[in-house]
């Protein structure tokens, strides 16, 4: 939503594009499209780094020199309105839940009551 503001905000007429990651490494990655992007930096919000997995689909925004893979899109989820799922290619998982509870790999640690 932020990159979207800004792009209005400055009145430019960014493009985006989608296409399947094929590598990547050191924050960068290697997307082919309708065309080939190489050495994407990645988008996220501070304090969150990733490195998508080849064949996870990405979203490119800009053009040139000026592109940056935005993110990756989720294919599917169980997660209600609010929920933050974590996740690796691994199978590593962290879930925070709207009832305060964490679930990480399956165990679930209960929200603690304050008194």
């Amino acid at each position: 939503m932020w990159l979207t503001e800004k792009m209005v905000e400055s009145q430019t007429t960014g493009e985006v594009f989608s296409g399947k990651v094929t590598g990547g490494q050191n924050a960068q990655v290697a997307v082919q499209g309708e065309s080939e992007y190489r050495e994407l930096a990645l988008a996220a919000p501070w304090g969150i780094a990733y490195l998508p997995p080849a064949g996870a689909k990405a979203v490119i925004l800009g053009s040139g020199q000026q592109s940056v893979c935005a993110g990756t899109i989720v294919e599917s989820s169980e997660l209600e309105p609010g929920e933050l799922l974590l996740y690796s290619a691994g199978g590593a998982r962290i879930c925070l839940k709207n009832s305060g509870d964490v679930i990480i790999n399956g165990q679930i640690f209960a929200k603690v009551e304050e008194s």
